[in-house]
């Protein structure tokens, strides 16, 4: 009788350590899974950190593009200069004929230039006969840049005639009058080619 009532507890003992035997073994497997996933994990984080690297290198990219994008209707200016004109004369004076021959040489130096030339006239007369000569003063300027400064005409933008407005000092004094009769030069870069 004690016998019986043993077996079934010995054969129970047996299971229970088959189980635990079982167990122990998924235990190792379960461990080693971890230790799988653990190192996946690490291998993942390094790729996200690898990536993220890159992510940001593409926006400093992007935004270095973009800024010179922008940059392309900025311009730098490399280089100005005022030319003055006696009354209703379209003649340049040998000092800023000088002057002109400097400026080109500083230009023809330049990657990528324009020259920009805008005429001025002073108050006396009519306006439409001002829009005419400061018209006819910066076709001047820009014949004396293509011809004496070798400045070639691709480089010049067409002249910009503007009169007797964008005067430069009060018309009612003599001295104010001469400072109008002007012609504005000024040599630009492009931003977006000088990388500024």
């Amino acid at each position: 009788m004690i016998e019986s009532g043993l077996h079934p507890t010995a054969e129970q003992v047996a299971a229970n350590m088959q189980a635990v035997e079982t167990n122990q073994k998924n235990i190792a497997g379960n461990q080693q899974n971890i230790a799988t996933n653990q190192q996946n994990i690490a291998g993942n984080q390094q790729n996200i950190a690898t990536n993220k690297q890159q992510i940001d290198q593409n926006i400093k990219d992007i935004e270095e593009v973009n800024d010179r994008f922008t940059a392309l209707s900025a311009y730098d200016v490399k280089g100005q200069a005022t030319v003055k004109f006696s009354v209703g004369s379209t003649k340049i004076s040998s000092e800023d004929q000088e002057q002109l021959k400097q400026l080109a040489q500083t230009a023809t130096s330049l990657t990528g230039y324009i020259i920009e030339v805008t005429g001025f006239a002073d108050s006396t007369g009519s306006a439409a006969m001002n829009t005419k000569l400061s018209e006819s003063r910066a076709k001047a300027v820009v014949i004396y840049l293509m011809q004496q400064g070798n400045v070639p005409v691709r480089h010049i933008v067409a002249p910009g005639a503007m009169g007797e407005y964008g005067a430069a000092a009060p018309n009612e004094t003599k001295t104010g009058r001469a400072e109008n009769r002007r012609v504005e030069v000024k040599v630009l870069v492009n931003k977006g080619i000088s990388g500024t």
